[in-house]
């Protein structure tokens, strides 16, 4: 019973990717924000050449260059949701 519960245990902090995920390389350069809403508001601010229409406080986005690995969480016409080094990331399509 003891080995079960070091096994379970073992197989929880592997921290593999989740059973819906997909994996899959990124066919162009993407900005990846850790929420949707910044995700859509840089856009929106890309639109305005690059400024956003009142002040925002940005947190931190990073770009992935085209052939990157990812998970692939959720994918639509609006939205991409991936999972890359542990962390869920957004990009507004």
């Amino acid at each position: 019973m003891r080995k079960l519960i070091i096994i379970a245990g073992m197989a929880v902090s592997v921290g593999a990717a989740p059973a819906w995920a997909d994996q899959q390389s990124l066919s162009k350069d993407m900005r990846f924000c850790p929420t949707w809403a910044e995700a859509h508001e840089r856009t929106l601010a890309s639109l305005n050449n690059g400024r956003p229409p009142y002040s925002v406080k940005w947190k931190r986005c990073m770009l992935l260059k085209q052939g990157a690995k990812v998970d692939v969480i959720d994918h639509d016409d609006w939205s991409t949701e991936i999972l890359f080094d542990g962390k869920h990331w957004f990009a507004d399509e």
